[in-house]
């Protein structure tokens, strides 16, 4: 553990096995170490180590087999290439949220950057379209808003009418993001 981080034990644990997933060091189906272990390495209550891995399973990242552990999940493969910066919404903007046309999905509490790994100013994160209401959150390390926003209108014409059109927000930075795939 840093001291002199800003970051709580349970955020620095967190931190740091997000780490070891995004760059492959824990591969989809991996299993994590025991609680027990994560405490012990890292001096810490076994409690702190429980709320580093719900923090974890919020995001998506592991799933929890009763009586057997915590494994990464096929999403944290998914999402490898894209910012591994993360956000959860207060409570204000969920509720602002729920006013808003329901989307077919629920309403996720913490969101993924939708951006590439290494990019420049605040991150973004899609975070419900639905009734032709699309809006995003913008956020940096220190403050978020939620900002309505229409998509981006590349097209790359592919035939898939699921990845043919761009679905970052208008005016992204970076290179257009079909589906799960990123392209000039």
């Amino acid at each position: 553990m840093s001291p002199d981080t800003a970051l709580s034990p349970y955020q620095q644990i967190a931190a740091e096995l997000r780490h070891q997933i995004f760059t492959g060091t824990l591969a989809a189906g991996a299993k994590l170490p025991s609680e027990h272990t994560l405490a012990g390495e890292h001096r810490v209550a076994r409690t702190t180590v429980q709320s580093a891995l719900r923090v974890l399973r919020t995001e998506g990242l592991i799933r929890s087999r009763k009586g057997a552990g915590n494994f990464v999940t096929a999403l944290a493969v998914v999402d490898a290439h894209r910012c591994p910066a993360r956000i959860e919404l207060d409570r204000q903007q969920v509720g602002w949220l729920g006013r808003l046309p329901r989307p077919s999905h629920g309403l996720d509490r913490v969101l993924h950057c939708e951006l590439e790994q290494r990019h420049a100013g605040a991150h973004a994160g899609l975070g419900q379209h639905a009734a032709g209401t699309g809006w995003w959150v913008q956020w940096t390390l220190s403050a978020s808003e939620i900002n309505a926003i229409g998509q981006c209108p590349a097209a790359r014409g592919s035939l898939d009418e699921d990845d043919s059109n761009c679905m970052l927000y208008a005016d992204h930075p970076g290179r257009h993001l079909y589906g799960s795939e990123y392209a000039a």
